[in-house]
């Protein structure tokens, strides 16, 4: 009975292993990572494909993740656009804020997760909330018309220091919904400035992911 824990335990923890050998820092290079798309009543939500891991592991190379356990909180911050694909327009965009504190007296890892809190023994338990992507809602269904081919792009930023930024977090976080589901308003960030005329932004480790082509079919 306890052999099938063990296992799965030293299966994730090679794939850390291999996450971190790979994590990139090249902020200007967009990666193509396939997702699951799925419908969760009048939402859509996404999730990494079991073979291909999360492309937010790539935040983190061999110092990140050693932080984690400095006793300094880790920051992940994670916005998210959907647009159709003939257009670089979005008609959805929604922002996560994830953060991790090792509680030195207590030796448990804190964390903050997409308004949850959660706390874990042990650091790659730690990382994999940091990064996991799993039902992560990402529009409302009303504003993706059924046989209309959109995409999805995502940028994610591993301890933002820009005032501004955080300002911004704080703001959308605010408004409920883990910093909305709406278009309403300017985006934070918008999708051309991320994507079409990137600047750099001040963090320790920027992504920017486009997913494949991807439509709701008609039941």
């Amino acid at each position: 009975m306890t052999a099938r824990p063990r296992l799965r335990s030293r299966a994730y923890a090679a794939l850390i292993a291999c996450a971190l050998a790979v994590a990139a820092r090249a902020d200007d290079k967009v990666i193509q990572h396939d997702l699951r798309f799925i419908e969760r009543d009048d939402l859509l939500t996404i999730a990494s494909l079991p073979n291909k891991g999360s492309p937010l592991a790539q935040l983190f190379d061999i110092a990140a993740y050693n932080a984690l356990a400095s006793g300094f909180t880790s920051t992940v911050v994670i916005r998210i656009w959907i647009y159709p694909r003939d257009s670089s327009d979005p008609v959805a965009f929604v922002l996560y804020e994830r953060k991790a504190l090792y509680n030195l007296w207590d030796e448990v890892y804190e964390l903050k997760i997409d308004g949850r809190i959660v706390k874990e023994k042990r650091q790659a338990d730690a990382l994999k909330h940091l990064t996991s992507i799993e039902d992560l809602p990402v529009a409302r269904l009303a504003v993706l018309p059924i046989g209309q081919e959109f995409q999805l792009a995502m940028q994610a930023e591993l301890n933002p220091v820009s005032k501004e930024t955080l300002a911004e977090v704080r703001r959308w976080l605010s408004q409920g919904n883990g910093g909305g589901l709406d278009r309403g308003g300017a985006f934070f960030g918008s999708f051309v400035s991320v994507f079409v005329n990137p600047k750099i932004p001040e963090a320790d480790s920027v992504i920017r992911v486009r997913s494949q082509p991807f439509y709701r079919p008609r039941r």
